[in-house]
């Protein structure tokens, strides 16, 4: 074909197109292993960085059939030449997935035809871990340069991109907000696209994330911000808030979490969380528990929420709150808001303001009958509802350019100077903040970025950069 390499050409390096040799360098660059090869001796370099890369050398070599020798070398990080050397020696299951590799899949718009054409006439020479261009560039002239085509040349369907599950972080996830609304729509968003499809023990598939960590900093219980995606009213909750709030029995439950932190076998655990923290405010022991474990270790309805416990922290009240199984759809707005309840309760009672409220849901899921609501809220109502310009806790920056270098003075949340850090390029001072962790919020990290290299861009051309301004290219022309 007179325009080959067809994928990613401008990351491939072409040699001779008369050679029959294709050399993968995994992740290795593949400029410093060219250098030492002769071009005359191979078709294309190119790297093989991940498992999916076996697609587009698929789709390359029978849109060039000539190529019947892939040479292996260099650093393989994360297993990609095994993709590639159980495709060739295993081929491929019913599903398009490599046998003996299975988290690597041939795409469907490649026929079964073609992959077994390129497995029987293409020999893969195997020298993984090997850098030394002599060695390479011995094995190579060793391997026959036969390239006559094995099949027509073909190309194939552009591949569907989707998928029912994207990956995430398996341990934990944070999400921040001002307001339990706020919070509980992005949530609902996560478990909807990260969350884990498995049976549940009430006979229905739930959609699960492990250990969500959900943080409400400003939500004021006496004026809550009622969010017109809520599911429930405003009545139905102050008729939920006792359940949380007080002792008494409720006819129609078995227990309340109410009962259980304020008359747990006759002690009143909220009451000792304020006189604990009112003698001694550093104190790491105002934890109130549900979980009785003569009642629970066998019980088939135990408490979802089993852990509470509150500190002062810069004269501020802040609770945590465990739970080991929570109903994100159906339960967890009302949970949050009694809970922000009670630490306004406690707060009070200890003259302090509330600080923040986070809520650690280590089954957080959705249950399957819930998920037609769940898509038409977050439809309506995501992302209108989210702040792009969430304020990161740890901080912000002022960006200037002077004397060759890029500067950066780090703010606090209060606007006090903290530090500094400076450097000639953009990657320069990302390493630093990366070693340092100075960033927390992805959207902070995106926008710092582009103004970096908008910094760098401006210091190269000798134009005057100015922090959340469009770069002055209308000065290079004075």
């Amino acid at each position: 074909m007179s325009d080959w390499p067809v994928y990613f050409k401008e990351n491939l390096i072409v040699g001779n197109l008369d050679s029959g040799v294709g050399v993968a360098t995994l992740w290795s660059p593949r400029e410093a292993i060219a250098k030492g090869l002769d071009p005359k001796t191979y078709c294309v370099i190119g790297q093989l960085y991940a498992n999916d890369g076996i697609n587009p050398m698929i789709r390359n070599i029978m849109a060039r059939p000539q190529i019947r020798t892939l040479v292996l070398c260099g650093q393989d990080k994360i297993g990609s030449a095994d993709s590639l050397a159980h495709l060739i020696n295993n081929g491929i299951d019913e599903k398009g997935k490599v046998v003996g590799k299975p988290e690597s899949k041939v795409e469907k718009e490649i026929p079964r035809e073609a992959v077994e054409k390129f497995r029987q006439n293409v020999k893969l020479v195997d020298m993984r871990g090997v850098f030394d261009t002599v060695k390479i560039q011995t094995a190579i002239n060793e391997v026959s340069q036969d390239n006559t085509a094995f099949a027509e040349p073909q190309l194939f369907p552009e591949p569907e991109i989707s998928t029912d599950r994207y990956p995430t972080d398996a341990s934990t996830i944070k999400i921040r907000g001002k307001f339990v609304g706020d919070v509980w729509l992005r949530l609902l968003w996560h478990i909807m696209r990260f969350g884990a499809e498995k049976q549940s023990h009430h006979g229905t598939n739930q959609k699960e994330l492990w250990n969500v960590v959900t943080v409400i900093e400003e939500e004021d219980p006496t004026h809550i911000k009622w969010s017109p995606w809520f599911n429930f009213t405003q009545e139905h909750f102050e008729g939920y808030k006792p359940q949380v709030m007080t002792k008494e029995k409720i006819p129609s439950l078995e227990y309340t979490y109410g009962q259980r932190l304020r008359d747990h076998d006759g002690i009143d655990q909220i009451a000792s969380i304020k006189e604990k923290l009112k003698k001694e405010p550093f104190s790491r022991r105002a934890v109130g528990v549900t979980w009785n474990v003569q009642l629970d270790d066998s019980s088939t309805h135990p408490p979802c929420l089993d852990i509470v416990q509150c500190v002062v922290q810069d004269e501020l009240l802040l609770m945590n709150c465990y739970f080991r199984s929570n109903d994100m759809f159906r339960a967890w707005p009302e949970n949050a808001l009694a809970l922000r309840t009670m630490q306004k309760e406690i707060a009070d009672e200890l003259g302090i303001m509330l600080g923040s409220l986070t809520i650690v849901s280590a089954s957080a899921h959705v249950y399957e009958e819930s998920y037609a609501a769940i898509k038409e809220m977050l439809k309506e109502y995501y992302p209108k509802a989210l702040d792009f310009c969430e304020f990161d806790p740890r901080g912000n920056f002022v960006i200037s350019v002077s004397n060759g270098t890029i500067n950066l003075i780090q703010m606090n949340p209060t606007g006090s100077k903290i530090g500094t850090y400076s450097g000639k390029t953009a990657m320069q001072v990302y390493q630093k903040l990366v070693e340092d962790y100075a960033v927390s919020i992805i959207g902070h990290a995106l926008d710092l970025g582009g103004e970096l290299q908008k910094a760098e861009m401006c210091l190269r051309l000798g134009i005057q950069y100015t922090q959340d301004r469009p770069v002055p290219f209308q000065d290079l022309k004075k």
